[in-house]
């Protein structure tokens, strides 16, 4: 009893730390998790599914049609007419008609009939346009693959930040709670008005403040990534890594490379131009004359009596093969306007492509500014922080070994919370502005 006591205690300690254990995720991690938990992704896929079906489905159309027909009939009313005997019958008055009965009460027949296209243009041309379709489904799943990296980057860098930020503001609570129980004694002891250390006490409010805000951004910038990556708002969740400037000062480009069709929009848009073109020769095949075979095989029979429809020896073969050609004509002009309509699409198309490039060379250099502009103002926080450090830390001193004043400690603490804000802030944005870069370029799942 003893021992099952011991299991038992040892298996509810260690569920309660399975199940209240953080955590840890990092960024390769969050994307894996997003790609396979997001919905948006998995209706992608599934319409991949659905056009490779659709392409099968065309295909089956080229291949031979069989269909076994058969069917019995009772006529409770055999067809009756009225013929003229006369014209049968010499001698019979003319105009002499007769009941004559057609048919018998019971019908039956069984047939094969098999069908083969020979040539038909509309369908080769739709055979390749459905391989185009298979791979414009395709694209149109990197383009959500491509979303998902980007709003994982941004979520997961976003909260890195605000990590960040309530990491800095425990520094500095903890700072200033120093500074504050140095006052106190300070004025304790007689050296200090209250004043000053009313002084400090306002700023550690604020501090504190600030500290519950940072908390609660924190908790939110976690459920938006939660979110994005598709696991429980309520799971507890730790970040691996941090903002560093490596994450910048690493990130090499070469805009001289750059191919329009590495941008999934660009190579979308083109795929959508063949399937116009593929329209186009669609409907221009419509002149061509179609060919087709077919088949037919099988048995028929009739009897007036039920007991002996089913014999054998009453039941005739009959068999047909023949050959169907459709040569169009004449059809009011509907596939000349019918080949002016994709015409007119495909110039639609170019067009759209043109717009595209020269909006994605404006792109290119806004990135490449954003970024340029966001690696100096880093450059200046980063020299800034390192200066007020410097201030703050000799104010300290100073003040600490009696020649400084209340005041001047403060505004230093003021003035190195705002380089580190700063800093942060130009860190973050030039961490933004390489993921933009990347995927203005198509290189961001690299």
């Amino acid at each position: 009893m003893f021992m099952i006591k011991l299991i038992l205690i040892i298996l509810i300690l260690n569920s309660t730390t399975f199940f209240g254990q953080e955590r840890n995720l990092t960024l390769e991690e969050c994307i894996d998790l997003a790609l396979e938990n997001n919905e948006k992704l998995k209706n992608s896929y599934l319409e991949e599914e659905i056009s490779l079906a659709l392409s099968k489905e065309y295909l089956s159309i080229g291949l031979p049609q069989i269909n076994l027909d058969g069917g019995i009939k009772y006529n409770h009313e055999v067809p009756k007419s009225l013929l003229d005997i006369s014209r049968f019958m010499p001698g019979v008055p003319e105009g002499t008609e007769q009941e004559v009965q057609f048919g018998q009460a019971y019908d039956g027949r069984v047939d094969l009939f098999v069908s083969q296209m020979i040539f038909n243009g509309s369908y080769f041309v739709g055979l390749s346009a459905a391989k185009e379709l298979v791979e414009l489904s395709e694209k149109l799943t990197q383009r959500d693959k491509i979303d998902i990296y980007e709003s994982v980057h941004k979520a997961y860098f976003t909260s890195l930040n605000t990590k960040s930020r309530v990491d800095l503001v425990d520094d500095n609570i903890q700072r200033l709670d120093a500074l504050l129980k140095q006052t106190s004694s300070l004025y304790e002891n007689g050296f200090v008005e209250k004043l000053d250390l009313d002084r400090i006490r306002v700023s550690y409010n604020n501090l504190m403040s600030e500290k519950i805000k940072a908390d609660r951004l924190y908790d939110l910038s976690l459920a938006v990534l939660k979110f994005q990556i598709g696991i429980p708002v309520d799971e507890k969740v730790g970040l691996v890594g941090e903002l560093t400037e490596d994450l910048v000062n690493e990130f090499v480009f070469d805009v001289s490379s750059f191919d329009y069709t590495n941008r999934i929009e660009y190579s979308i848009l083109k795929s959508d131009k063949n399937l116009k073109f593929y329209e186009l020769k669609n409907n221009r095949s419509q002149y061509l004359p179609q060919v087709y075979a077919n088949y037919n095989y099988g048995y028929n029979t009739s009897a007036s009596q039920s007991n002996i429809f089913f014999n054998t020896d009453r039941w005739k073969k009959f068999g047909t093969l023949g050959l169907q050609v459709i040569i169009p004509i004449f059809d009011g002009f509907l596939k000349r306007s019918r080949i002016n309509q994709s015409k007119f699409k495909i110039e639609q198309i170019e067009n759209n492509l043109m717009f595209l490039e020269r909006s994605i060379n404006l792109q290119i250099n806004q990135s490449v500014i954003s970024y340029e502009n966001s690696k100096e103002s880093l450059k200046v926080a980063s020299e800034n922080l390192e200066l007020a450090r410097e201030v703050y830390f000799a104010s300290e001193k100073k003040y600490s070994q009696g020649v400084g004043s209340n005041l001047e400690i403060i505004d230093a603490n003021n003035s190195l919370k705002i380089s580190q804000n700063q800093y942060y802030n130009s860190l973050y944005e030039s961490i933004i502005a390489v993921i933009e870069i990347k995927k203005t370029l198509g290189i961001l799942k690299d």
